[in-house]
């Protein structure tokens, strides 16, 4: 989880803000000429801390992903092991994608009110909680499931897999197990 709120510090957060607000910016307004001039615009309007709105929502989904992704994956290959269930490219890459299912699951409401929070009007993680709310219910902070299900099982896939292809390759260099 420390990972996950380390990276919504140093980059996420701002990052997501940007790409927010472009989208939103794109569907709408289109006051934004670049990512720069979006960077620009919000700091003169809102300043440095500008760039971090949405950072409760942002941090939540962020250290909750990391969480559940590990974790998840973590708990998989233990029970493979205690039932001698071969480590293949296979069972890397489905306990990615089944870590990347659970992520996703567990997350997506973290991640509906960060995008709410940092589209290019922006609001409060509270305003955004709210606003979701009345647009649907509970059920409204899962809309946009499917197409994070989507990267998310993909990537945590990949992701395992190549953690452990290198993770083979680097044991024996280092005399030391490197693997979870």
């Amino acid at each position: 989880m420390s990972a996950g709120v380390a990276a919504s510090i140093f980059g996420v957060t701002p990052t997501e803000r940007i790409k927010t607000a472009l989208i939103d910016d794109a569907r709408n307004a289109k006051r934004f000429k670049s990512a720069i001039h979006c960077v620009r615009t919000i700091y003169a309007e809102t300043g440095f801390f500008g760039l971090y709105r949405g950072f409760a929502g942002t941090t939540l989904k962020q250290a909750g992903a990391t969480a559940f992704r590990m974790g998840t994956y973590n708990i998989l290959k233990d029970y493979e092991n205690t039932h001698n269930i071969a480590q293949t490219t296979l069972t890397n890459f489905a306990n990615g994608a089944v870590a990347g299912t659970v992520t996703t699951l567990a997350t997506q409401p973290f991640d509906t009110i960060k995008t709410r929070s940092q589209s290019a009007a922006g609001a409060s993680t509270v305003n955004a909680f709210k606003d979701i709310m009345a647009d649907g219910g509970v059920k409204s902070f899962w809309r946009g499931t499917t197409m994070r299900l989507g990267r998310t099982v993909l990537s945590g896939g990949i992701l395992f897999t190549a953690y452990e292809q290198f993770a083979a390759i680097l044991d024996p260099l280092i005399g030391g197990s490197t693997t979870s």
